[in-house]
């Protein structure tokens, strides 16, 4: 299926007590353990560190598919290979001591990860226990996807709309550009085929079929 919207709720990497090792090694955490130097204090090698980064990818692979968590649309129609994620920005400036967490990394297209959020931070609290932080967006780990957001069809489009009153989906839509023309075209270009149109009457009965198909509870 080209495209799955879905919540990573109860799922998440873990870590083997060889990787926990690597982690331990690159502490303190304060910025550029993801991808720069290596510190002259620390006893871990630049290609262990990298080898667990791409270790992380295949982890997220398999809880995730190879579908970008924001925008739902599998890597071979997103013109690029998905990126890992920081859901809080893993920056200086921001949370580097969560560049770790299992919970706040995920896989993610380049138009999301890169020209949509890139470093806007989108968690508050600053709390050193990642779960106690509060997120703006609909979080792929502690939300429920169809609380905030849902997918309808209308006149032959998949569109996405926030539920009432969600601050989370519309912040989300609007970051990730989830209802604008383009993704709108690209979405139902995906799951209905040039050869067949819809007629009002069957928008209902492929809404819900697409409901049941690609929104994973």
């Amino acid at each position: 299926m080209p495209i799955r919207f879905q919540s990573l709720k109860g799922k998440k990497i873990r870590y083997t007590k060889s990787e926990k090792n690597i982690i331990e090694g690159l502490k303190p955490l304060i910025g550029g353990e993801w991808e720069g130097k290596i510190k002259k204090s620390s006893s871990v090698k630049r290609k262990d560190r990298d080898a667990l980064r791409r270790d992380i990818k295949n982890k997220l692979i398999k809880i995730q598919g190879a579908y970008c968590i924001y925008c739902g649309i599998h890597e071979d129609h997103c013109g690029s290979k998905l990126q890992r994620e920081h859901i809080a920005p893993k920056g200086k400036k921001h949370y580097p001591k969560f560049v770790f967490e299992p919970e706040n990394l995920c896989l993610a297209c380049h138009k999301c990860n890169v020209v949509l959020k890139g470093e806007i931070d989108v968690a508050s609290g600053n709390k050193v226990n990642y779960k106690k932080n509060k997120f703006s967006i609909v979080h792929p780990y502690f939300d429920k996807l169809d609380e905030h957001i849902e997918v309808k069809v209308n006149k032959g489009q998949a569109l996405i709309k926030k539920k009432p009153y969600s601050r989370k989906g519309k912040r989300t839509i609007e970051l990730f550009e989830l209802d604008s023309p383009q993704r709108t075209t690209l979405r139902s270009g995906l799951l209905i085929t040039e050869e067949i149109s819809f007629d009002d009457k069957y928008d209902d009965l492929l809404s819900e079929a697409l409901k049941n198909k690609y929104v994973k509870k």
